[in-house]
């Protein structure tokens, strides 16, 4: 295993594991833990996709363990920074990586293959031996592939332990992606002349690399053949984020007034799904504490985090975005852009899939009259009714989806 000496390989949520017990469908379903090193669950997955590319192996320390991971020397430091995050929680803005190179720390997009690693960095590679000729041990063989080995610490602070820090950081930075917010259906001709982001060959490249090594996320509940899918965002979205984090407060206070009588309503007929743009840990965390974990009146499937969301350059600059893709891919045969609808208050996250995307007003300061999900209910109600096939074919964006006139299921 490349993550030797790992102190804790196995944390996934105690609600993933009570439902993988009493279902050996979802046993069979779910994933490794969101901090598995990805280096360990990517090798099959990756193929011969991954060997095309000469590739590089890290040998991390953190804090009192070593782990590992091998890229493509095509893939950049933010790629080597999202699987850090993937594995130790420390966000790729806080993560320090140190005694990788002499002097200034290489930017993001710095290809892995150019980076001038310091001599003290690298890692001398032993010699075959006959034992290591005949092993069968695929990770052996994938570091064997590597050119070189390189040896960093990481230094950072985990998602977990900064919640206090996040109510900064959290309420300045969703301030800013108001301003800078940008709606990818509502395009200017100018614009149009343009390659789409969900066309752009770099962006496809890019999700192709995230679903070869993301895809294995922690399942709690296994998709229901026959249903619809309902992506939702946690930020301001269904729950206040400022409220949320304050200790000082209860969390169900934070929840968007209609929450949970919206998703028992819809719940018959979605799988339901969020997607949150933070720590696998936090969102776990407080989604038990909206009561969202564990319902006795709805299952969530399945939670995803920032890890698998990548960048793209688009007319607001460089943002991340949440390609649902990523979720089609694993079940083809349940879930496609026909049957799943996004709810985010930024529409800028619906950038690889305009169609599906719905933008809510951002839940801020808590208002109880906010009716937001009363009326998403309804719509969610008249999307799941058997005449809609293709929920491509409507328009969810701006106030249209509030007027919609059809039967509710």
């Amino acid at each position: 295993m490349s993550a030797s000496k790992s102190e804790s390989t196995d944390r996934t949520s105690p609600q993933a594991s009570h439902n993988s017990s009493s279902s050996s469908k979802s046993s069979s379903e779910a994933g490794p833990s969101r901090l598995t090193p990805p280096s360990d669950r990517m090798d099959d997955d990756m193929g011969a996709d991954a060997s095309a590319a000469p590739m590089v192996a890290f040998s991390i320390k953190y804090q009192r363990t070593f782990l590992s991971a091998r890229l493509a020397e095509d893939e950049t430091v933010a790629d080597l920074k999202a699987i850090l995050f993937s594995m130790t929680d420390v966000p790729p803005e806080s993560q320090k990586l140190l005694g990788m190179v002499k002097g200034k720390q290489p930017s993001d997009e710095t290809h892995l293959g150019t980076i001038p690693y310091a001599p003290a960095a690298l890692r001398s590679r032993p010699a075959a031996t006959k034992a290591e000729n005949i092993t069968t041990d695929t990770a052996a063989d994938a570091d064997k592939a590597c050119k070189i080995t390189v040896q960093f610490t990481l230094l950072g602070t985990p998602e977990a332990s900064r919640f206090k820090d996040q109510i900064i950081h959290n309420v300045s930075a969703t301030d800013q992606d108001a301003v800078q917010d940008l709606d990818y259906v509502d395009l200017t001709k100018k614009e149009e002349t343009k390659v789409k982001p969900h066309d752009d060959p770099k962006n496809l490249a890019k999700l192709e690399k995230t679903i070869q090594r993301f895809s294995d996320f922690p399942i709690i509940n296994p998709p229901r053949p026959g249903k619809k899918l309902l992506v939702l965002d946690l930020d301001y979205c269904i729950a206040d984020t400022k409220r949320l984090l304050d200790p000082n407060s209860p969390a169900s206070l934070a929840a968007r007034p209609g929450l949970h009588e919206m998703l028992k309503a819809v719940y018959p007929y979605y799988d339901i799904c969020v997607w949150s743009q933070t720590s696998w840990r936090w969102l776990e965390i407080k989604l038990v504490e909206l009561n969202m974990l564990g319902n006795t009146d709805y299952n969530i499937s399945f939670v995803i985090d920032r890890t698998p969301m990548f960048k793209i350059h688009s007319a607001v600059g460089t943002h991340e975005v949440k390609a649902l893709e990523f979720i089609w891919r694993r079940w083809p045969e349940v879930y496609g852009r026909h049957n799943t609808i996004h709810i985010d208050d930024l529409s800028r996250n619906f950038a690889m899939n305009p169609r599906n995307g719905l933008k809510i007003k951002a839940y801020k300061d808590s208002p109880n009259f906010d009716t937001e999900f009363v009326a998403l209910r309804r719509y969610l109600l008249q999307l799941a009714h058997p005449s809609v096939t293709d929920f491509t074919k409507y328009e969810h964006m701006r106030s249209a989806w509030k007027h919609f006139q059809g039967p509710e299921v």
